[in-house]
């Protein structure tokens, strides 16, 4: 038996994953500029995949479970959603490769401790009590093991106001990350490293379909990266956080 905010979050997922997601196609033009952090991303996973026992931690419909058996990783894929487990289960089988897949609530995980050498997502731990997250995915990593992550954050005035002018494309209770959260994470994890993205960036947006895109954009990506180096302070104004947790806290 799920609780009521678990609930809400499977019935928002099921009908999403069930329809052609008109609601969430209608904030694609944001994504063209974040080339940059999905790269950096995968590329962070690949270091770490190969041959190995990765858990897919909110596979939604398995937009990424292709490619992390397609670079020869060892995947099992949960979600709440029993209409995205439902997609995921079609899309892989649509390709020919296979994975394990399981409709599970992610803060009780029903693995045995030490079973994954990699935990990733996108996108999932702001749906979720993070203090019940990080210690399921502490006991469920092996030592040596990574959990890497994609998030939103919550901190810059303007996305905030684009997300509440636009309630429909969200659950009413997920909450994006803010820096105390990765301060929390210190307490599951000895290490955790958090390179964040996407500031100035966002100007380019309503240049997308233009000649000089790619060019405003690079010289956009240069700002963001300095003014993090020399103005750290900055860094929790950005769009996206990207975690590498590591050497967890057997608590």
């Amino acid at each position: 038996m799920i609780d009521d905010r678990k609930q809400r979050e499977k019935d928002f997922h099921d009908e999403r994953f069930s329809g052609d997601d008109k609601i969430r196609k209608n904030a694609s033009k944001y994504y063209s500029i974040t080339q940059e952090s999905s790269s950096f991303y995968k590329n962070l996973i690949l270091r770490y995949c190969e041959n190995k026992q990765l858990l897919e931690y909110g596979c939604g419909a398995g937009s990424n479970t292709i490619f992390w058996v397609q670079n020869r990783a060892i995947v099992t894929s949960i979600d709440i959603s029993t209409e995205g487990i439902k997609k995921a289960k079609e899309n892989v089988l649509k390709k020919g490769v296979y994975a394990d897949f399981f409709v599970m609530d992610a803060e009780n995980l029903k693995f045995e401790s030490n079973s994954f050498d990699i935990v990733v997502g996108t996108g999932i731990l702001h749906h979720l009590d993070l203090s019940k997250s990080f210690s399921e995915l502490s006991r469920v990593l092996r030592e040596d093991g990574h959990a890497i992550f994609y998030e939103p954050l919550g901190h810059n005035i303007f996305i905030n106001l684009y997300r509440k002018i636009t309630p429909v494309m969200r659950t009413v209770d997920e909450q994006p990350f803010l820096m105390k959260d990765i301060e929390l994470a210190k307490e599951y994890f000895m290490n955790v490293e958090a390179t964040f993205f996407n500031l100035f960036t966002l100007l380019a947006v309503p240049f997308r379909n233009g000649r000089f895109f790619k060019f405003f954009l690079g010289f956009l990506r240069l700002i963001d990266k300095n003014l993090i180096f020399f103005f750290p302070f900055v860094k929790k104004y950005t769009w996206i956080v990207i975690l590498d947790l590591s050497k967890p806290r057997k608590i």
